[in-house]
C-alpha cells in the first residue's frame, strides 16, 4: 500500500532532485522496499532439500548489485550545490497524528547511503559460505539492509523510530540462528541494549512532539520547533543514550564483543559497517543539527565518553587473548572518533565527523572481517597459538595491516582526512578532549602493533593447527572493504583528468557530503576575534 501511495504522490519541485536521467521520486523507496519485496518473494520459491540454495544467494547478490547501481547513479546525479534535501518523497501516512512518509537525502545522508550499498554487497559476498537454512538467512539479511536504508533516508521522526527499531529484529534472528557457541548470550545482549536505545529514542521523539504541540513528526517541523532549555536538555540526553547503545560508546557497549565475535561474518560486517553507524548519524541529524543549546551543554560529556571509549577499546584489546574479541574492541575506536568530532561543535570537526561515519564504518567492518577470516583459516581464535602467520597467509597479512592503518588514520587511507579534520577542529573548542583522544589513539597504535607483531610476525608456533590463506571468495569481500578505504583516501575529491578539475566518473565523496553540512555547522561558527575583524 505504501508503494502504491508513493506512486500516486506528487513529485518534489524540479530543482530539488538530482539533475539528469534519475529524477524519479521513487528512487529512495527502491533502496528500502525492493529488498523487502525480494525477501518475501524468496519464500515463495520452492526449495526442496536446499536444491536452490545457490539461486537464493544469487538473488540476494543481484538485488544488492541493483541497489548499488541505483545508488551509483543517484550519487553521480546528486547536486553538490543544493543544501536542501534531494530526491524527496513525501506522502501523508497517519495525518491525524502528523506522521508523513517523508524520505530525502542531503550530503551526509547520501554518504551514508553509499556506505550502506558497499556494506550490503560485501555482506552477501561474506555470507556465500552459509550452508544451513540459506533462504531465511539471506531474506533476513535483505530485511536488515532495508531497515538501515530506511533509517538513513527517513525525514520523519516517527518513521525513523520505526526503521531504527525494526533493524533489531532481523539482526537478532540472524545472530541467534547462525551464530557461534555464545550466540544466545549475544542475541539477548543485542536485544537488551538496542531495545533500551530504541526506547530512549522514542522518549526523545515523543517529548519533542508533545512540547511542540503535537502537530507533526516531520523533521522540518519537529526539529525546528522552539523548546524550553529543560526540554532541549531532556531530549538531548535521551538522544545521547540512544546513540551510545547503537554505536556503541562506553559504558553502553556490552553487546559489541559477543555480537562481533559470535555472529556470522556477513552479519558482523553489516552491524559494524552501517547498523552501528546509525548512532553517530542520529546525533548529527538531531542533536547537532537541531538541538543547539543542548548540544553545547552536553558536548564536554559527549567528548569524555568518546575519549574513554577509545582508551577502553585499546586497553581491552591489549588484554584480550582471543583475536576476535580484540578486533571487536578495536572496532569501537572509529565510533569514538566520530562522536568526538560531533562533540567539538566546530564546522571543520563536524565535516570530519561526517566523513568519519563513512570511513569508520569501513574500518570497523574490515578489522572484524579480517580477524574473523583469519581465525577461521587458522582454526583457532587464541592468540597464544596464533603466531608467525605472515609467511603462510600473505593475503590476510596485507588485509590485517590495512585494517590497522585504517583504524589509525594514516595518510593515503580514507580515515586520514577525517581524523585530521576532527583533530584540527577539536583543538579550537575541546583542547583537553583532543589530547585525551590523541592519547587513546596512541594506545590504539600500541595495541595494534602488539597484535600484528604477535599474530603475523612472531615466532611460529609449531603446536598450532594448520593454516591456509584467504580463498578467492574471501579475498573479494575483504578487497571491497580495503579498496573503498584506499579509493576515498587517494581520491577524496574524485579522480580528475590531467590538467582539469572535471571528475571522470566519481564526483568525489568530499564534494557530495558537503551539501547540507554548512547549514548544520553554521550555528557553531566561532566568533571572529576583534583584532582579526579590524
Amino acid at each position: 500500500m505504501i508503494l502504491a501511495g508513493i506512486a500516486a504522490a506528487s513529485p518534489s519541485p524540479a530543482a530539488v532532485p538530482g539533475a539528469g536521467i534519475f529524477t524519479s521520486p521513487l528512487i529512495l523507496s527502491l533502496t528500502i522496499w525492493v529488498p523487502v519485496i525480494v525477501a518475501i518473494a524468496m519464500h515463495a520459491i520452492p526449495n526442496p532439500r536446499g536444491r536452490y540454495d545457490t539461486l537464493m544467494k544469487q538473488i540476494a547478490f543481484f538485488t544488492n548489485l541493483g541497489i548499488v547501481f541505483v545508488l551509483f547513479i543517484t550519487y553521480n546525479q546528486f547536486q553538490t550545490f543544493l543544501p536542501t534535501m534531494q530526491f524527496e518523497e513525501k506522502l501523508p501516512w497517519l495525518p491525524s497524528i502528523g506522521v508523513t512518509y517523508h524520505l530525502g537525502v542531503d550530503g551526509p545522508s547520501m554518504t551514508m547511503m553509499v556506505l550502506s550499498g558497499i556494506i550490503g554487497i560485501t555482506s552477501v559476498l561474506a555470507s556465500w559460505g552459509v550452508r544451513e537454512r540459506v533462504r531465511p538467512y539471506f531474506s533476513l539479511l535483505l530485511l536488515t539492509q532495508a531497515a538501515v536504508n530506511g533509517a538513513i533516508a527517513a525525514h520523519d521522526m516517527f518513521v525513523l523510530v520505526l526503521f531504527w527499531g525494526a533493524a533489531v529484529i532481523p539482526i537478532a534472528l540472524l545472530v541467534f540462528g547462525w551464530g557461534g557457541p555464545r550466540r544466545e548470550a549475544a542475541t539477548w545482549r543485542l536485544i537488551g541494549y538496542w531495545g533500551f536505545g530504541t526506547a530512549a529514542l522514542l522518549v526523545a521523539v515523543m517529548t519533542a512532539y508533545a512540547a511542540s504541540g503535537g502537530r507533526s513528526f516531520d523533521m522540518d517541523v519537529l526539529l525546528k520547533a522552539a523548546f524550553t532549555p529543560r526540554v532541549q536538555l531532556a531530549v538531548g540526553v535521551a538522544l545521547v543514550i540512544a546513540a551510545s547503545t547503537r554505536l556503541p560508546l562506553f559504558p553502553l557497549h556490552g553487546w559489541a564483543r559477543d555480537v562481533y565475535s559470535e555472529a556470522p561474518l556477513g552479519v558482523t560486517i553489516v552491524v559494524a559497517g552501517t547498523a552501528s553507524r546509525l548512532g553517530a548519524y542520529l546525533l548529527l541529524r538531531t542533536l547537532v543539527a537541531a538541538d543547539h543549546d543542548a548540544a553545547r551543554l552536553l558536548s564536554p560529556f559527549i567528548a569524555a565518553l568518546a575519549a574513554i571509549t577509545i582508551a577502553y577499546a585499546a586497553v581491552a584489546a591489549l588484554r584480550s587473548a582471543d583475536l576476535r574479541w580484540a578486533a571487536s574492541r578495536l572496532a569501537l575506536v572509529p565510533g569514538g572518533f566520530t562522536v568526538f568530532g560531533l562533540a567539538a561543535l566546530t564546522p571543520i570537526a563536524i565535516t570530519g565527523s561526517v566523513l568519519s561515519i563513512f570511513t569508520g564504518g569501513l574500518a570497523a567492518a574490515l578489522i572484524v572481517a579480517a580477524a574473523w577470516t583469519l581465525t577461521e583459516r587458522a582454526q583457532t581464535r587464541s592468540m597464544q597459538l596464533l603466531s608467525g602467520l605472515a609467511p603462510r597467509m600473505p593475503i590476510l597479512t596485507w588485509v590485517l595491516v590495512l585494517a590497522a592503518l585504517g583504524l589509525l588514520g594514516v595518510p593515503l587511507m580514507a580515515s586520514f582526512p577525517a581524523e585530521a579534520m576532527i583533530f584540527f577542529g577539536s583543538f579550537q573548542s575541546q583542547p583537553l578532549g583532543g589530547f585525551a583522544v590523541a592519547a587513546g589513539l596512541a594506545l590504539t597504535a600500541v595495541a595494534l602493533a602488539v597484535i600484528v607483531h604477535r599474530v603475523l610476525f612472531g615466532q611460529p608456533n609449531h603446536d598450532a593447527p594448520a593454516v591456509s590463506d584467504a580463498s578467492l571468495g574471501e579475498s573479494w569481500y575483504l578487497g571491497v572493504l580495503a579498496g573503498a578505504l584506499l579509493w576515498v583516501g587517494l581520491f577524496p575529491g574524485g579522480p580528475k583528468l590531467p590538467g582539469t578539475d572535471q571528475p571522470i566518473f566519481d564526483p568525489g565523496l568530499i564534494n557530495i557530503m558537503s551539501a547540507g553540512i554548512t547549514d548544520i555547522a553554521s550555528p557553531y561558527v566561532l566568533p571572529t576575534p576583534p583584532a582579526a575583524a579590524q
